[in-house]
């Protein structure tokens, strides 16, 4: 597991991927500037070239060991939410598939919180309520994401969120063990890296509190000088709160951060909470609904 955290955190950066060997794709869209990179795949802004469209386009390479990653069109294609990115085209060839997305011009939620006391409560609840709504829509339809952290939230024109990146996500039903090391280390729950079985919808909500957390106050809650020290952290909840974090607050985070996941909340509950639900709006705005574009999610196949 050592051995895991230090790759994580010394993974080389990938060379930037050469767009001009993509022509299934520059056939119908305009690429614009990459706009992110991940471990498996690139994420390039994009212009439709009969509609003018901007799109975000994740290219991920057919490779060995990608069939996990490949996966993620089946839930971009099953799923359906406002506060989910949406799914405009697939576009395969023997080396590449292509998701062309929507773009949400606003980025990552990650780069919108300060290091230094991290956003204001009200703008924290109403960004929280939109993840715990989503999150439990995908829990419903038999979906854990499995990799919940602000990197993988994006804000739209309106200044709502929208979940990306399903790439670690596997199908479940309830009571289900799943097994393996999924997600990003900082924001694992305990049972993933005390390597037992896990079941999906507790390991999200645990991801939730470790994001929830880090939006308040611009930091993470575990954090040690040593990969040891940290796992330690984790497999004991032990953080500290800053004191201009409100007691409702701070009550949401220590029920989301409980080690057993037997004892830790459902997102029903979660939207129960009393810091949640206050002041919600009876009738709030809508995320932005993108721009459609012509054969909406239909693989297209290209011989290169």
């Amino acid at each position: 597991l050592l051995q895991i955290f230090r790759q994580q955190m010394e993974r080389p950066l990938k060379p930037p991927t050469v767009i001009s060997k993509h022509s299934a794709l520059t056939d119908h869209y305009c690429v614009l500037r990459p706009i992110g990179e991940g471990s498996f795949s690139q994420v390039v802004l994009a212009r439709h070239l009969l509609t003018g469209v901007k799109v975000a386009v994740k290219i991920v390479p057919k490779t060995e060991g990608q069939e996990t990653v490949l996966r993620e069109r089946e839930w971009l294609m099953s799923l359906e939410h406002p506060n989910m990115i949406q799914l405009f085209q697939v576009i395969e060839t023997t080396r590449n598939m292509y998701l062309v997305m929507e773009y949400a011009e606003g980025g990552q939620l990650r780069l919108r919180i300060p290091r230094e006391g991290g956003l204001p409560e009200v703008k924290v609840r109403r960004a929280f309520r939109e993840m715990v709504q989503v999150v439990h829509y995908c829990h419903q339809k038999g979906v854990a994401h499995l990799d919940l952290k602000p990197e993988n939230f994006v804000v739209d024109a309106r200044g709502h969120l929208k979940l990306i990146d399903f790439g670690l996500s596997l199908s479940i039903t309830p009571g289900q063990q799943l097994t393996g090391f999924r997600g990003t280390l900082l924001y694992l729950a305990p049972e993933i890296i005390q390597r037992k079985g896990f079941e999906g919808p507790p390991a999200d909500v645990w991801s939730l509190g470790v994001t929830l957390y880090f939006m308040l106050t611009g930091r993470r809650p575990f954090m040690a000088s040593t990969s040891k020290g940290l796992l330690d952290l984790v497999l004991q909840a032990s953080y500290d709160i800053p004191p201009h974090v409100s007691q409702g607050a701070r009550s949401l985070i220590r029920k989301l951060l409980t080690v057993d996941p037997k004892r830790r909340p459902t997102l029903e509950q979660v939207m129960g909470h009393p810091w949640l639900s206050q002041g919600e709006d009876p009738s709030p705005s809508r995320p932005s609904q993108p721009p459609r574009l012509p054969n909406r999610v239909v693989p297209e196949t290209v011989p290169t």
